[in-house]
């Protein structure tokens, strides 16, 4: 399903001498007809050539070189670059060269190239003179086969990163390199041969349905592998060799990304989302502890939360007409949203976003955070269509406790990226279920490590310093109002046991530290707990660290009680005018 799109040039590629012969057509009838969207690439004009019953299986056709765009449902005409200047059209006239006019280019024979150049030269415009087998074409200003296609594909929904070109001529070079896999046919020129991911075994339409049969046809089809895979640099190794995961690999495959709470899990999905994203693949993070609402900084990425009384802003149906219409990234912040209704609505949207990518073959990577949650509380509802997903590809589950996750999701995985994993059960779990030679023993994944482990390979990788676009930094909008999840709460204690007294917020813990009783307060400030909490379950090192400091001064309780008070109560203030 990830490559869907499929664009092919005309004259000596679908077609000889004009037509195209009648298997192909039957071939094209039928891939139109099974969901694939079809376009037509062209450097002749509309009026020259007629299709017949072939102009249905298209979605859109660029004409002339790309200068002109028809949208086949609406029937409708643009001109994305504008046509020639007047003036300049004039001037070559003039020249008597025998120029073919188009909606928006012209054309002649090579033989008078010398004096086209020569007036735009003097002219002292602008226009794009582009070959093509013996002609010579004059377009308007940025147009290409390669750029009139991509504006064709955003007018109609689709993405470059689902594209398959066909090609044969020079003109078709920027046609190949919009695509995620070019094919050149192999009687092609010999430029568009070197540029080609792929060259068929045969000439023409010959070519281009055996390309079809062969790569496309059905689910035991060969693979082709793209010269440009858009590599993640994830760090390097102990050889200190770069080690990277490729766009393709993760739009294509399932991913597990596990570890211990406060591993940097979430670090590494978002960066291998900050990754696809600017590649140009669509990414929607589901993000149940607001950990990557710093995305939306970037570009083209858009964060969707709740309102102030904790009701999503966007139903299902609204995020994925956002995603189908406009060209963004999506992080879904469901931090604020009752626990209980998260699964239903998450259910919902994974439905809808299989049922998208049916028709637009995106969004290209669904990236769900803290999956154990959701899938303990959904009693199946999830499980089903997240299993369906990540069978698919382009999935990826996030986890502190793999045990926790069902074994037909596991099992679904293709890659994984394990943190530092202490559990043994976790650990288990991954190696009895989901991909990759783990083996016996201890994982020995050390803090700042990541182990890349799939059906290729197995890696311990160093992480880069400073790898990330967008600081990851967790909750410090969220964990001062809204409750933690029920692990990560602060429980107070004494020598004798649990007070039940729990602090659900940073807000709470600071109003408990003025009312528990001192035994308490002193039993976490020698075990140095309040750190290890304001680490690990919020994630915010420089309040850790004033906390640690605090506990290493020998105060008596009622100045250790108002040294902690004011220190976190000045931290609140510090979040509240960040948030």
């Amino acid at each position: 399903m990830h490559r869907g799109v499929f664009a092919f040039d005309f004259d000596g590629t679908i077609a000889e001498h004009g037509q195209v012969p009648d298997d192909l057509c039957a071939l094209l009838e039928q891939m139109s007809t099974e969901g694939s969207a079809l376009f037509l690439v062209t450097g002749r004009r509309a009026e020259s050539l007629d299709l017949g019953e072939l102009r249905s299986v298209f979605t859109g056709i660029v004409w002339e070189n790309g200068a002109v765009l028809q949208h086949i449902e609406t029937d409708e005409f643009l001109l994305p670059f504008g046509a020639l200047d007047s003036n300049l059209v004039a001037r070559l006239e003039a020249t008597g060269a025998g120029f073919e006019h188009g909606r928006a280019i012209l054309a002649t024979s090579t033989e008078h190239e010398p004096s086209v150049r020569r007036v735009i030269d003097e002219w002292g415009g602008d226009a794009v003179v582009v070959h093509n087998k013996g002609a010579v074409m004059i377009l308007p200003p940025g147009a290409a086969k390669g750029a009139g296609l991509d504006r064709m594909l955003a007018i109609c929904g689709f993405s470059p990163r689902n594209l398959v070109s066909f090609g044969d001529g020079e003109n078709d070079l920027s046609l190949l390199g919009l695509a995620d896999i070019g094919v050149a046919v192999a009687d092609a020129v010999p430029a568009l041969l070197a540029a080609a991911d792929l060259v068929s075994n045969a000439n023409g339409p010959a070519g281009v349905a055996d390309s079809l049969r062969r790569y496309w046809g059905d689910s035991d089809s060969l693979e082709v592998e793209p010269r440009h895979l858009h590599p993640i640099l994830l760090g390097s190794d102990s050889l200190g060799v770069a080690v990277s995961i490729s766009c393709r690999d993760l739009a294509t495959g399932s991913l597990g990304v596990f570890g211990d709470s406060a591993s940097g899990k979430s670090f590494v999905a978002g960066l291998l989302a900050e990754g696809m994203h600017h590649a140009g693949y669509q990414v929607i993070i589901i993000d149940p502890e607001g950990d990557h609402r710093g995305l939306r900084t970037l570009p083209g990425f858009v964060a969707i939360d709740a309102d102030a009384d904790g009701e999503l802003s966007m139903p299902p149906a609204f995020v994925c007409a956002l995603l189908e219409m406009a060209n963004v990234s999506v992080v879904l912040d469901l931090c604020s949203v009752e626990t209980n209704a998260r699964a239903g609505y998450i259910a919902d949207l994974l439905r809808r976003l299989r049922l998208l990518r049916t028709r637009r073959f995106r969004p290209h990577w669904i990236l769900l955070e803290e999956a154990q949650h959701v899938l303990i509380r959904s009693g199946g509802e999830v499980e089903a269509e997240l299993a369906a997903l990540t069978a698919e590809g382009g999935t990826a589950i996030v986890s502190y406790c793999p045990d926790r996750l069902p074994s037909t999701v596991l099992r679904t995985l293709d890659h994984l990226l394990l943190t530092p994993l202490s559990d043994p059960n976790g650990i288990a779990s991954v190696r009895l279920d989901a991909a990759g030679p783990l083996g016996d023993g201890p994982l020995d994944i050390d803090a700042g490590e990541i182990l890349i482990c799939d059906r290729r390979r197995r890696v311990v990788v160093r992480l880069r310093p400073l790898e990330r676009r967008v600081p990851h930094v967790r909750h410090l909008r969220k964990y001062l109002h809204t409750p933690l999840p029920w692990h990560k709460r602060f429980r107070f204690r004494v020598d004798a046991g649990p007070t039940g007294i729990e602090a659900a917020s940073l807000l709470e813990f600071s109003s408990c530290l003025r009312t528990i009783t001192d035994e308490s307060l002193t039993y976490h400030s020698r075990r140095g707990d309040f750190a290890i909490w304001a680490a690990g379950s919020l994630g915010d090192e420089l309040l850790a660290s004033q906390l640690r400091s605090l506990g290493e001064r020998s105060l008596p309780v009622a100045e250790l009680r108002a040294a902690l008070v004011q220190l976190v109560s000045h931290r609140c203030d510090e979040l509240a005018e960040f948030g």
